[in-house]
């Protein structure tokens, strides 16, 4: 009888641990995100192993402005919700089980929104211009230089050009091009760690 009993009560602990999982799992999906930095093409913005908030929901009802930092996948699509979830598991499973496949097929960059739909995005002199003016960009570290794709780039419907705000080190559209919409995991809205910066991200 004392057996069933501690079965029961292991099994109960099990279920609830596992629903937790689940739970988590369909928040870090769908609501909000705390990734860990782990790049240094956002100095002095945000700097390697310091962690944020991302917003995974706002952008289901406006679009990307120029300005916002936004997380987004490198070499694949979004999904839907099984997508993510599986997509999540996978990532959990490899902080214990390291696989280098799984890291680049769920690779995460860290960027700024620099053109949205219908710029004219050209780099020139250090510079980044949009539709001809030159862009003030008070987070940028660095001047900016164009890399293998040509300029100018018109930014067509549902896509972004990133950059870094590490500009002579950041890996971005001036490498792999435009960013679709449905590559985009969320915007980064807040710092919270290291405790000292702590804030609002802009």
């Amino acid at each position: 009888m004392k057996y069933k009993t501690l079965l029961k009560t292991a099994l109960n602990w099990i279920g609830m641990a596992a629903f937790a999982f689940i739970i988590s799992m369909f928040l870090q999906s769908e609501v909000f995100a705390s990734p860990t930095v782990d790049q240094s093409s956002m100095e002095n913005t945000l700097y390697s192993k310091q962690r944020m908030i991302v917003d995974k929901l706002s952008y289901n009802f406006t679009e990307p402005d120029r300005g916002d930092i936004v997380i987004f996948l490198r070499n694949g699509e979004k999904g839907n919700i099984a997508d993510e979830m599986l997509r999540n598991m996978e990532l959990f499973t490899n902080r214990f089980v390291k696989n280098e496949e799984i890291e680049i097929k769920h690779e995460m960059l860290v960027k700024r929104v620099i053109g949205v739909a219908g710029d004219e995005v050209d780099i020139k002199d250090g510079f980044v211009y949009i539709n001809g003016e030159a862009l003030e960009e008070p987070y940028a570290k660095g001047l900016t230089y164009p890399g293998d794709v040509p300029m100018p780039v018109t930014v067509g419907e549902e896509q972004l050009f990133v950059l870094g705000d590490n500009r002579e080190v950041s890996i971005d559209s001036r490498e792999f091009g435009l960013v679709d919409y449905a590559q985009l995991e969320g915007k980064a809205v807040f710092r919270i760690s290291p405790i000292n910066k702590i804030g609002i991200l802009k």
